[in-house]
């Protein structure tokens, strides 16, 4: 019958078939490797697939991951394998709550189950191929994800509790050295270091008026500071500096805290005065456009000055200030220079894994020593983790004095602590490289979309990513320059050199509006 070809598909669950499963195992903290509870999950994993004619073809988790989100890299791992895999026909946890906390975990099941996978329980034995069985399993579902919201609201009030009294519940402001960090935050026991004491200079200079922004942070790292120009602003503006107190969960509310003040209350108002009285000095806080995204990113070549933005009869236009005569352009015309730099790196979706893999191996060779170095920092890391606790071991037996004990704690807790710095700079090790590869393959495929799709933040990252340094406009030419190029970029147009080479040796280019050599700049014509 012709029309049979009309019939609709059976909109009910198609269970594979088959004795194929994967186990998946989960702890929520990593202090909970001290028992048997991973050991226990697998045992009984493997008695109830015995059971049940199951055979575990592949285990999963075994480690520390936080069921709160769906974002863990073990159980992401496992849901790719089972995708991929058609002889699974099961996953295997030990209790839901295992499997998934979130809301979004009925979700996840659903979606499992259009491809024909089963997600089983051992602790919850339930037949999840029948109506009954798969509202028990929301229900379980449900009770852990109303646990986890018994926990968060607990911990916000202890978190409020704690705002209230004084203490901070946040990560350790930049210029101070938290020396008991791993405690409650009530015996969190805050100094100064050496980026505070150096920022105490960024405050008075701020106040006073006779710097921008740029150039007060140009002349701390000068003198040896870590500080970087994106979050002066922020941290400027942070009453936590005069021994105060703020946060999200304390809406309108101005604590004195527990922690002593880099600046006095005077210094501290008047530095913001500096920011927020003047537009000309500083950057306004909530002054993000996205029409207007390449403000202090934007450099004129001659002057190095970057380009702030303003609005004008309707018309956004980027202007600098401060050194030299002012240089003025409107930003459809400088975005949309950018905007064809940008498009210089696409690749075609085909190449992807070719150049990811050209990438990684181009990239382990010349990023050797680097790898190598980070490696020997983590190893330092630990060594000097190891000495903080064998330090707190005899101060607690009493082989040295209180006196002792602070001073070397601090001279090893600040050592750590710089290193961790210099290794969270670097874009990438031995353990990510891969992933930050393809994050920036992915990124390549079309890199002017994600751009534009953006709001200003991303935009400003995503910018950053790809050019390091900025970049530079010459209004008289109306050219724009990059100075440097992220390496990994660099390489991805070295590798697509390589897999975008036709029958005839010649080059093809990936679209017809992109190329495969990222030029020194780009040129409008003359007319423009």
């Amino acid at each position: 019958m012709q029309l049979q070809q009309f019939a609709k598909l059976s909109q009910k669950a198609i269970w594979r078939t088959g004795n194929q499963i994967v186990s998946y195992t989960r702890v929520s903290d990593p202090s909970q490797f001290d028992n048997t509870s991973l050991e226990s999950q697998k045992k009984e994993a493997e008695k109830q697939a015995k059971r049940k004619g199951f055979t575990i073809k592949k285990y999963f988790g075994g480690t520390a991951e936080s069921a709160k989100t769906d974002e863990r890299k073990e159980f992401k791992k496992m849901l790719e394998y089972v995708k991929r895999d058609k002889t699974i026909v099961a996953i295997l946890v030990y209790s839901y709550e295992r499997f998934s906390r979130s809301k979004n975990a009925g979700y996840l099941t659903r979606e499992l189950a259009k491809i024909g996978v089963q997600v089983l329980s051992v602790f919850q034995d339930v037949d999840v191929t029948t109506a009954s069985g798969q509202l028990q399993q929301d229900i379980f579902y449900a009770f852990g994800n109303y646990d986890n919201v018994l926990r968060r609201d607990k911990t916000t009030r202890g978190m409020i509790e704690n705002l209230r009294n004084g203490f901070w519940v946040a990560s350790c402001p930049f210029g101070y050295t938290n020396l008991n960090r791993k405690e409650k935050a009530k015996y969190h026991k805050y100094i100064i270091n050496k980026d505070g004491e150096l920022l105490k200079m960024g405050f008075k200079w701020k106040a006073e008026g006779k710097l921008n922004n740029l150039d007060i942070v140009q002349k701390l790292r000068a003198l040896g500071s870590s500080i970087e120009y994106k979050s002066f602003v922020r941290i400027i503006s942070n009453p936590f500096y005069c021994g105060f107190i703020t946060h999200s969960l304390i809406p309108g509310e101005v604590i004195k805290g527990q922690h002593p003040a880099l600046v006095p209350e005077t210094l501290f108002l008047k530095a913001n005065d500096a920011v927020t009285g003047n537009p000309h000095k500083g950057i306004a806080k909530k002054f993000k456009n996205k029409d207007i995204p390449l403000k202090s990113f934007a450099k004129d070549e001659f002057s190095n000055t970057p380009f702030t933005g303003y609005l004008k009869k309707g018309h956004y236009y980027y202007k600098t200030r401060g050194k030299g005569a002012a240089v003025n352009e409107r930003a459809d015309l400088l975005n949309g220079l950018f905007m064809k730099e940008l498009n210089k790196f696409r690749i075609e979706d085909k190449y992807k894994t070719e150049i990811a893999e050209n990438v990684s191996t181009s990239l382990r060779e010349k990023l050797k020593e680097k790898i190598e170095g980070s490696a020997a920092k983590k190893r330092r890391v630990t060594e000097l983790e190891k000495d903080i606790e064998s330090l707190e071991l005899r101060y607690i037996k009493n082989e040295i004095d209180g006196e002792l004990y602070q001073k070397y704690r601090v001279i090893f807790q600040q050592e750590k602590e710089e290193i961790e710095k210099e290794m969270a700079k670097s874009l990438f090790d031995s353990s990510n490289l891969e992933s930050v590869v393809k994050k920036v393959i992915d990124i390549s495929c079309n890199p002017l979309q994600v751009w534009i799709s953006s709001d200003y933040d991303d935009k400003q990252r995503l910018q950053y990513l790809i050019f390091p340094e900025g970049i530079l406009y010459n209004k008289k030419e109306r050219v724009v320059r990059t100075p440097r190029i992220n390496s990994v970029f660099s390489c991805i147009i070295d590798a697509a050199r390589i897999s975008t080479k036709n029958k005839n040796g010649c080059i093809s280019e990936c679209s017809h509006n992109s190329h495969l050599v990222v030029p020194a700049r780009i040129e409008l014509a003359s007319k423009v």
